[in-house]
């Protein structure tokens, strides 16, 4: 079974939060919750110019995501695709994970009393669609698929783009 993989490539970002549109539309989140978020970095100097950064930022479903062993209900899993989800059946919404993600990807919903997160639109990839935020993306700064097949793209396409 291939392991997916969501990878960003942030030199290319350039902020116009359509991947943050797509996901909230697609996964009709509520007010306050961003499972994709675009951080700003800079303005800063860099080799005497002035730079900005843009990095999309959502779950990266980690190879041992740490917020799994934080649930103290095992609400949290990690499939054999590599998909991270979370079961709002035994989420008891305590919220132990959220300090635990290294990339403040996990979201508390006070509606549901549960937390949830990116789930790479699994409803779409087993349609075989790519997730929403990828097929969003114009720059095409957001990779999905198996892992291997992504590094290959993501080099393939900034060589071309020196070309």
């Amino acid at each position: 079974m291939s392991t997916y993989a969501l990878l960003v490539d942030h030199k290319i970002c350039f902020d116009c939060k359509a991947c943050e549109v797509a996901c909230k539309q697609t996964n009709a989140l509520g007010a306050g919750i961003r499972w994709m978020h675009v951080i700003t970095v800079g303005p800063k100097m860099l080799g005497g110019k002035m730079v900005t950064d843009y990095i999309p930022t959502m779950c990266r479903h980690c190879a041992k995501p740490p917020c799994i062993d934080a649930c103290p209900t095992d609400a949290i899993t990690k499939r054999a695709d590599g998909v991270v989800t979370i079961d709002d059946e035994l989420c008891n919404g305590c919220m132990a994970c959220i300090p635990a993600c290294p990339f403040a990807a996990l979201q508390y919903d006070s509606e549901k009393n549960t937390v949830d997160k990116c789930n790479m639109c699994l409803d779409r990839i087993e349609k075989g669609l790519q997730p929403a935020c990828v097929q969003a993306c114009p720059a095409k700064a957001i990779y999905f698929g198996e892992t291997n097949d992504i590094v290959r793209q993501m080099q393939q396409q900034r060589a071309a783009m020196l070309l």
